[in-house]
């Protein structure tokens, strides 16, 4: 917010951003206009008997005005001090949101892009239902490299058709087929999510949504090209058995992860899941596993959020049944995850359904919404602060991009109706922010 007293000869400057630094632009306003004053206003006469005079009261003036400044500022600002991060730093919530226009990736077909910000610079991401990059496929799940240094001209090539995951649409005794959700670079390595989903037109939900279960999280320290623990692995012992933690998505905090340690993220790896539905889910619940035994693949490490300060070990439980609702909204929380923006020290996150149901309820699939939510801090408190609809292409699985950051805008990486060639492809939608 901008005050200018004079506009000619005053500064304008930010309060909610000032420093002791802009005391000297205030200070140089006062002395602008205390020599056009002096030099003037009054005669050339008067201003020698007066100079004298009015050194002392000009120096007593501008530092009265500065202290009047700073106590204005904080009286104005003072409710602030309740967003204050426990470290000391300021945080600042996140008001608005408005999508651009998409920007559709040629020469890929596929969804459920996640990506991963890795030690090379590049982008990671898996691809579900896909043919991956220039028909590099055929598969469930296949992993893919992006390159580039602008989000809207990216290129990439899949690494990894990951053939133990079976061919697209490829059904298990289980009548399931494998699908990824969270995907993230953290200390060396790169884990991605997969979990046996059943589609909607066969899983006898009510709205035909598309169920989740017994989720694992796999391990590649060569940028995809292998992973450990095998699909068979995942199919006989499940990570997170059930539909609870079924689609968890890993807490994005910039670049590989960085050092990074707000809220305790250079101990701990945070993850959100819905109650185990690929699209129009009912809330989130948030666990997390020590950052050193992330690498371990041994779902017994992990915790979950059960209330009260996530910074106290007592708000938190290996007991996935004592997990508490961060958010909850019936049929609002297709599997998602959030991101973690440094500049305004608020985490961000994208809920997205479809209106009409399940994407597989009929005339479903070409309309969704995305809803905007923020919050100081994993655990909340979480507020819907906009939303956003997307029709005719019904972009769906929208994930915030670690990287292309700044202050005022972000990137979400999605793809839209898979019964649409154009739309069901790699896509990129800037965000603009507004705090």
């Amino acid at each position: 917010m901008g005050v200018s007293w004079y506009e000619p000869l005053a500064p304008r400057i930010d309060w909610a951003t000032y420093t002791w630094c802009e005391s000297a632009a205030l200070a140089g306003c006062f002395r602008r206009l205390f020599v056009r004053f002096v030099f003037v206003a009054y005669p050339i006469q008067e201003r020698l008997r007066e100079f004298k005079k009015m050194a002392i009261r000009r120096r007593d003036f501008l530092v009265a005005s500065l202290a009047s400044t700073v106590a204005g500022r904080m009286g104005i600002f003072g409710s602030m001090l309740s967003q204050a991060h426990p470290d000391g730093a300021s945080s600042q919530p996140i008001t608005a949101v408005k999508a651009g226009t998409p920007v559709r990736f040629p020469d890929n077909q596929g969804d459920t892009w996640v990506a991963a910000w890795a030690e090379d610079d590049n982008l990671y991401s898996p691809s579900d239902d896909t043919s991956g990059f220039r028909k590099g496929c055929n598969a469930n799940v296949a992993f893919n490299r992006i390159k580039g240094s602008d989000a809207l001209h990216l290129e990439g090539t899949t690494i990894n058709a990951m053939l133990d995951y079976g061919l697209q649409s490829q059904h298990g005794a289980d009548a399931c087929t494998w699908k990824s959700s969270g995907c993230i670079w953290i200390d060396g390595a790169i884990y991605l999510v997969v979990a046996r989903h059943l589609y909607g037109e066969d899983s006898g939900d009510l709205y035909r949504r598309q169920t989740a279960q017994n989720a694992s999280i796999i391990k590649s320290t060569d940028f995809g090209k292998s992973w450990a623990r095998t699909s068979q692995q995942n199919y006989d012992n499940p990570m997170f058995p059930g539909r609870r933690f079924a689609t968890p998505y890993f807490i994005q905090y910039g670049y590989g992860h960085g050092e990074a340690a707000v809220d305790n993220a250079n101990e701990y790896v945070y993850a959100t899941s819905n109650n185990g539905f690929w699209d129009c889910g009912d809330d989130m619940v948030l666990g997390r596993v020590a950052r050193s035994k992330i690498g371990l693949l041994n779902g017994n490490d992990w915790e979950f959020y059960k209330g009260g300060d996530g910074m106290k070990a007592s708000a938190w439980s290996s007991n996935m049944s004592e997990a508490k609702q961060i958010l909850q909204a019936a049929g609002r929380f297709g599997m998602t995850g959030a991101v973690y923006l440094p500049a305004q020290r608020r985490y961000f996150m994208i809920g997205w359904y479809y209106p009409a149901g399940g994407g597989k309820m009929p005339g479903a699939g070409t309309h969704t919404v995305w809803d905007f939510y923020e919050s100081p801090r994993p655990w909340g408190p979480w507020t819907r602060i906009g939303s956003y609809d997307s029709t005719p292409a019904g972009l769906y699985s929208p994930e915030v991009c670690p990287k292309f950051q700044d202050r005022n805008r972000v990137f979400a990486i999605t793809a839209g109706y898979w019964g649409s060639q154009e739309d069901y492809r790699m896509t990129m939608v800037p965000l603009e922010l507004d705090t």
